[in-house]
């Protein structure tokens, strides 16, 4: 359940969400208007939750 629980708190995380909508908008833009690789995509996506567990965790202590 610990896993459920950290999930839980990764999902509903204000700024968390606010990164992800950012990044989002302009994986859209990407998207749309200037077409790039898929593993780019992928990439960034990673790179944002990466960053997003790290400041998650520096931020409890």
């Amino acid at each position: 359940m610990k896993i459920i629980d950290a999930l839980k708190t990764y999902l509903t995380d204000w700024k968390n969400l606010l990164t992800h909508g950012i990044v989002g908008v302009i994986l859209l833009y990407c998207l749309l208007f200037a077409p790039v690789a898929w593993y780019w995509r992928v990439t960034l996506f990673i790179i944002v939750i990466v960053f997003n567990v790290a400041r998650m965790k520096y931020s409890k202590k």
